[in-house]
């Protein structure tokens, strides 16, 4: 089945909160075997909301929509939903007995208002999809080939709705339509242009599976989907082209599926029984962040020692002054005495620093914002690394953070 999405209110046009719902809705119909075709998002006004929803019921064969059940008068998309379905809105006693309940169990002191009874309010000949999680019930409606079911907005209550009434109503309802099977390789130096020369040929001679690329903040992922009736069918399909693109791309895959660079750099020290350590002055302590994000780091990750400013590389790392006076600060040399500074701190067997200019201001034409030299030190002596990276100060220091990790991985996997 075809799956149109419609994400209603004006907060998400006007950008004060992400749009998390389509996310998590798109991840889980897939796995389910529905293909998401469309994310529609439209503000709180009931003719751009009736056009929005008949364009989407006349292209996909169900369309769930989110926000919008609340009591106010903006709440109106269950309203242009009965309107647009023919199926006129109904007062339910029952519904209303639940959203009594469950406002007088978490809030007794308060009074029930006469717009709460537009929650009980329900298209004729729908399902009521129950929320314990708040107040305002989903609906679905199945008529004329045709299904339109509406989620409350809230995340918290979307996804409760979601997992607890409309998948046991859709498996009720139309049985098992299959499993959406995809996995995930991560590339961590590497450009999409590159990968896909490489892989050129397996790009244009898909089908089932298929594979897509995505540049992401720091790596770029391949993405391989397939569909069979079942996951493990699914998982059949995928698993030959994974084996097609690891043997053509070698070592530089470092990760699958959703597992982060720190987590791979994880295995290979405890492996190889080697400790690790940081010295940041850009990355502000992300590098050391990122590192412990996996459970168990404590066992090879020793610390990181934040040092934004020259007189604290000095006093703590021991970079020589006249390396900073002369070199400055966001140079080779100082990368270099930073990550065997950390070492010789630490104690540990191999140690990465980060110093670089992540702006917006302090650019200039030989050190342009985005520049960041990395160093790694340990027992096959200490190199350094350049890169300058696009983006605002936050995705520069992400991107530096995680090339970091990937220069002390890389270093462990080559060198010791």
């Amino acid at each position: 089945m075809l799956v149109e999405l419609v994400t209603t209110g004006s907060e998400l046009l006007l950008g004060e909160i992400s749009n998390v719902d389509v996310q998590y809705l798109s991840q889980q119909l897939n796995t389910m075997g529905y293909s998401v075709i469309y994310h529609t998002t439209v503000g709180d006004n009931p003719q751009r909301m009736k056009q929005v929803l008949e364009t989407a019921l006349g292209r996909a064969d169900m369309v769930i929509t989110t926000g919008g059940l609340g009591p106010t008068q903006g709440d109106m998309t269950k309203i242009i939903g009965a309107e647009v379905m023919d199926a006129p809105l109904e007062f339910r006693e029952d519904v209303m007995e639940g959203v009594v309940a469950w406002i007088k169990l978490r809030h007794p002191e308060r009074d029930l208002t006469e717009n709460q009874r537009r929650q009980a309010m329900i298209p004729k000949g729908a399902d009521v999809l129950t929320n314990e999680a708040g107040t305002a019930p989903g609906t679905a409606l199945y008529k004329s080939g045709k299904v339109l079911i509406h989620l409350p907005g809230p995340p918290s209550e979307m996804k409760w709705v979601f997992d607890h009434s409309v998948k046991p109503w859709l498996y009720e309802r139309f049985g098992s339509q299959g499993y959406i099977y995809s996995s995930y390789m991560r590339i961590y130096d590497m450009g999409e242009a590159r990968i896909e020369e490489t892989i050129m040929d397996l790009v244009k001679n898909q089908s089932e599976p298929t594979l897509a690329m995505y540049a992401r903040i720091g790596y770029v992922e391949i993405r391989i989907t397939a569909k069979g009736e079942t996951k493990e069918a699914a998982q059949n399909l995928v698993e030959p082209m994974k084996e097609k693109l690891a043997e053509r791309l070698g070592d530089v895959i470092i990760t699958y599926d959703d597992e982060p660079i720190a987590a791979a750099l994880g295995r290979t020290a405890r492996k190889k029984g080697l400790t690790v350590s940081a010295a940041e002055s850009c990355t502000g302590g992300l590098v050391g962040s990122y590192i412990t994000d996996i459970a168990g780091s404590s066992a090879y990750f020793l610390g990181s020692a934040g040092t934004y400013q020259d007189e604290i590389k000095a006093k703590l790392l021991g970079v020589p002054e006249k390396t900073l006076q002369t070199y400055t600060a966001v140079s080779e040399e100082t990368a270099a005495a930073m990550a065997e500074g950390s070492r010789a701190l630490y104690g540990s067997d191999v140690a990465v620093s980060t110093t670089g200019i992540a702006g917006p201001d302090g650019g200039t034409d030989e050190q342009p914002v985005g520049l960041v030299y990395f160093g790694v030190a340990g027992p096959k002596g200490t190199v350094v690394y350049k890169s300058v990276f696009p983006g605002d100060r936050k995705e520069v220091k992400e991107r530096a953070a995680t090339k970091a990790v990937y220069h002390l991985l890389q270093y462990m996997r080559e060198r010791l």
